[in-house]
């Protein structure tokens, strides 16, 4: 995206008003070096006041206007109501819009016209619905629920893309795609995994690193922190790529010619691991002992049992390597959001396997 460094707000024939950006470097900038200076000066170029933003208080800025309608969506021409609020209260109305409307009417019916905004809070607060559940709880697991359900929307999109046409030209056509564009299909389902990883794989990951070096040659895609604080490593391969392939002569499945050469690959990555483990782990500060590599790759959509049967047992015999594929992430995100949904009378649960058959 291109803006303008330096920009003038306003001008008349007493003032002018302008906004510069600083801490640049090489047209990129780190959020704890952005800094936003607003500044005026007369005619005669002697300034009349300066003020500076960090990156926080530009962000507070931001988040502030974005409220206002008008603001946010140009379509608008005028706004609804202003009102002070809390932040509390702020919160509450961002989540309103996930509300099943006879939760909703419930509430509203505590609140009198003549009372304040913030009773709406105590009602919520108190307020169980038919299972129990406090409905300020039931707000916020509909409203991360609703998050996640798009990713994972997305992700099938993705892969729909994938499957069939060339992905790199066909995403552009999607605006909420937008997020995840790129110049090689890798490096957009990487986008969407970097994205979504610390939620998709539930607790296994607590932090993603930004160094990828883990070898004199070796450069992995992502580099995770797992509960227990030790380092674990993630390769992508596309979609596409084909898991298996058949040997008639003894009617079993072996890895196809893309697999077996990204087992290889991380079979390398962990070799040079251990020889510059310990320069890795002083220069950033964490710890390396005996790594896990897992290969993200094709897809188990279509699989007989044979085929099932054969991934596990092709990840029972690698050491320190795992296979798993795209419909894994889709159905631990499904599972996430199953275990994410608050109790209802009536609702029954959904097993889903490791592996969409």
């Amino acid at each position: 995206m291109s803006i303008q460094y330096d920009k003038e707000l306003f001008s008349n024939d007493s003032l002018t008003l302008k906004v510069n950006f600083s801490g640049i470097k090489n047209s990129v900038v780190k959020a704890s070096d952005l800094i936003m200076s607003v500044y005026a000066y007369d005619k005669t170029g002697t300034p009349i006041f300066s003020e500076t933003l960090t990156f926080e208080q530009i962000k507070s800025l931001y988040e502030h206007l974005d409220q206002i309608s008008i603001i946010k969506d140009s379509t608008k021409i005028t706004t609804g109501k202003f009102i002070e609020t809390t932040g509390e209260v702020i919160d509450i109305l961002n989540r309103l819009s996930y509300v099943d409307s006879n939760i909703l009417k419930i509430v509203l019916n505590k609140v009198k016209d003549e009372e304040k905004i913030k009773n709406l809070f105590t009602a919520l607060s108190e307020e169980e619905d038919d299972a129990g559940n406090n409905i300020l709880e039931n707000l916020n697991s509909l409203q991360i629920n609703k998050s996640w359900q798009a990713e994972i929307d997305n992700l099938q999109l993705l892969l729909q893309l994938e499957e069939t046409g060339n992905i790199v030209e066909e995403i552009k056509k999607y605006e909420k795609l937008k997020s995840y564009f790129a110049s090689q299909p890798e490096k957009i389902f990487q986008k969407w995994i970097e994205k979504n990883i610390q939620w998709v794989f539930g607790i296994s990951y607590i932090k993603r690193h930004d160094f990828k070096t883990t070898g004199v040659q070796s450069e992995v895609d992502l580099t995770m922190e797992s509960m227990d604080g030790f380092i674990d490593m993630i390769e992508l391969k596309r979609p596409k790529f084909k898991i298996f392939k058949f040997d008639n002569s003894h009617n079993c499945y072996f890895p196809s010619p893309d697999l077996s050469a990204a087992i290889g690959q991380c079979m390398f990555y962990l070799q040079e691991n251990d020889e510059i483990r310990l320069k890795i782990e002083k220069d950033h500060k964490v710890k390396i002992l005996r790594p896990r590599i897992i290969i993200i790759i094709g897809r188990t959509k279509g699989f007989n049992d044979k085929q099932y049967n054969a991934l596990r047992m092709l990840n029972c015999s690698l050491n320190h390597i795992e296979v798993v594929t795209y419909d894994y992430l889709l159905n631990c995100g499904y599972k996430m959001i199953e275990n994410n949904k608050l109790p209802t009378p009536h609702r029954t649960n959904v097993n889903l396997s490791s592996e969409n058959k």
